[in-house]
């Protein structure tokens, strides 16, 4: 990280953006775009990620690597094993700890990521086949010299261009793939619940089970209190499986049918979600890529699980093949979750855009 002008030459056509101690990442600089520019709705309205504390933010910045925490601080940075093992805490907290701007990526970064994709038509590739593209067999990353068996991490940004979100280099490496990403966003027995627009942003907002930041989700794309009646929910057609997963669940407004132990899982394809006859889907959802924007639908498998608090992680990760995707998410892990195939994305916005 020292070799600064190195770093320069690496990310020509991307922005380095130092935190509080001087230290830089490098970063996708995301300019201000509408709802409607998106094809969601016809509002022409900013989209919710360039919404902070009620301010419309010009353009956000994403990691454009899968972060590497070094001093208590997550960097993003070329040709590194990505950190992994970290759970939701402490991916909030290395974030957080680089100082006013700096925070976890949001459902409404990811969000837009995803929409913007899908609106290119793009298929953006990564590690998902133990080091390699399952699509394009012969594109590999390197792989990390830290890689235990049966691991098959790969450095950051090594797999080539295809492996990009704008697919010319310039763009985020590796959201499909590698490792999953923590993103700011849960379920509470099914509830879906977000931080209004991109207020989690903020430094040092509340992430805590108990925070009042959290909000729950109308059919009208109004945002209440958790816990209000009618809101946006995740819950199983059927009985769920002792073991296992089913595709029997949709987006409703009850929890009918809530598991009762922790193994069954809801898995269907991102382009397959439904609502329960009734349900309105409200464009808030579309923009957090929570459900499907009508035939484009981006690509990945959605999970969930309607029992206790369940923190999304997104993209996939080096086993999971046609599984992963810009669309992939999932709804199903405990904060406390940390693997060797789970890590984060960063993301900044100039606090002085939202004063």
């Amino acid at each position: 990280m020292s070799k600064y002008e190195d770093l320069r030459g690496a990310a020509a056509n991307n922005e380095i953006i130092l935190d509080d101690l001087g230290i830089p990442s490098v970063m996708v600089k995301i300019p201000l775009v509408y709802l409607d520019e998106l094809g969601i709705g016809s509002a022409h309205v900013p989209h919710p990620a360039f919404i902070i504390n009620d301010k419309v933010v010009p353009y956000i910045y994403v990691s454009k690597y899968i972060n590497v925490v070094k001093n208590n601080r997550a960097y993003s940075l070329p040709n590194q094993d990505p950190t992994v093992n970290i759970n939701f805490d402490r991916a909030v907290e290395v974030c957080f700890n680089k100082g006013a701007g700096w925070h976890l990526m949001t459902a409404a970064e990811w969000g837009v990521l995803h929409n913007l994709i899908t609106v290119a038509g793009l298929e953006p590739r990564g590690n998902t086949s133990q080091g390699k593209s399952h699509i394009h067999t012969w594109e590999h990353g390197v792989l990390s010299p830290n890689n235990q068996k049966d691991v098959y991490r790969t450095l950051t940004g090594t797999g080539g261009k295809g492996w990009c979100t704008d697919l010319t280099g310039d763009g985020v490496c590796d959201l499909v793939g590698n490792v999953h990403k923590w993103v700011v966003a849960r379920l509470v027995d099914g509830e879906i619940q977000i931080v209004p627009n991109n207020n989690a942003a903020i430094h040092n907002t509340d992430l805590g089970v108990n925070s009042k930041a959290w909000k729950a989700i109308l059919q009208d794309g109004s945002l209440v209190a958790p816990g209000t009646a009618g809101t946006l929910k995740f819950d199983y057609t059927a009985a769920p499986p002792t073991t296992g997963s089913t595709g029997n669940y949709c987006l409703s407004t009850t929890v009918e049918t809530r598991q009762t132990i922790e193994d069954p899982y809801g898995a269907k394809d991102f382009g397959t979600l439904t609502a329960k006859a009734g349900v309105n889907v409200p464009d808030i959802m579309k923009a957090l890529a929570f459900f499907p924007n009508s035939s484009k639908t981006g690509r990945g498998w959605f999970y969930m699980r309607n029992k206790g608090e369940r923190l999304l992680i997104r993209g996939g990760n080096y086993g999971y093949g046609g599984n992963a995707g810009e669309a992939h998410g999932d709804f199903a892990n405990s904060r406390s979750t940390a693997w060797a195939r789970l890590g984060l994305f960063s993301a900044y916005v100039d606090p002085g855009l939202y004063a």
